[in-house]
């Protein structure tokens, strides 16, 4: 793509190390009660590897930065069920020493106290012009920047207009795979004929939860934990977070494509 070549590439780590590590695991048969799951470790690397090298011949860069998230982040401090509908799943085998490998083998990073996510978010608001995000996250459309989703072979460059609208999609509908659930009765379909009908602004967002017999406050906390941070929104030193505080009247502008990429 002419449009990314030689620009800085930062990878959503999180999502190329999972699926690695996914792609390795084997069932084995010994009789017929008898089943055990082993992964292979090469055959993860390698996947890993085939992920990465597919980006960067796609973008026409090899200027890449992996981005991690650390074990816990602001957004579990914020709210207790934050990710708990995960943590009776069990993780793919051998996706530590995966993650340590890629992190030694590759250009990386961690942010402590956000996810990788929040990382990119911050990296790429930080130079819009220089760098382009990738991960097949939906949650990416809430971010003025240059995006590619590379399970979709998508690319798209997100205005402050469109991704502030994005926002306040996010916060109505929540995101129940993140254990928040929004708005009640809120979808994505509903959040924005509710903006349409009522203007894309943060009281709109109030008036919603006020009408499901919910708080500003509620709506707050939702808005908190769906939006992805941006420049100037995390202390590199302190790992300190600053929360998003809505602007009164501010409309957002409804974008020319569907929400989801």
């Amino acid at each position: 793509m002419k449009e990314t070549k030689n620009k800085q590439i930062i990878i959503d780590g999180d999502m190329i190390l999972y699926k690695a590590a996914c792609a390795a695991q084997q069932e084995m048969r010994w009789d017929d009660d008898i089943w055990t799951l082993q992964t292979n470790m090469s055959e993860a690397k390698a996947d890993a590897d085939r992920q990465l090298l597919a980006i960067q011949k796609r973008l026409q860069s090899k200027d890449i930065l992996v981005v991690f998230s650390p074990r816990t982040t602001f957004r579990h401090k914020m709210w207790s069920d934050y990710k708990q509908n995960r943590k009776d799943k069990r993780k793919p085998l051998g996706i530590g020493e995966l993650k340590e490998w890629m992190m030694a083998e590759y250009n990386s990073t961690i942010y402590e106290n956000i996810e990788a996510d929040d990382a990119i978010g911050i990296i790429c608001t930080e130079d819009p012009e220089n760098r382009v995000a990738v991960s097949g996250d939906k949650d990416f459309g809430t971010l003025p920047i240059m995006w590619y989703n590379h399970l979709k072979d998508v690319l798209r460059t997100i205005t402050v207009a469109e991704a502030n609208y994005f926002h306040l999609v996010q916060s109505l509908m929540g995101d129940m795979t993140d254990g928040f659930a929004g708005c009640k009765g809120f979808g994505i379909r509903t959040a924005e004929k509710w903006l349409h009908k009522h203007g894309a602004y943060w009281e709109s967002v109030v008036a919603a939860y006020e009408s499901k017999g919910q708080t500003a406050e509620d709506a707050l906390m939702n808005a908190r934990l769906a939006r992805i941070l941006r420049a100037g929104e995390y202390d590199r030193e302190t790992h300190e977070v600053t929360l998003w505080e809505p602007k009164v009247n501010a409309k957002a502008e409804s974008p020319q494509v569907p929400f989801q990429c």
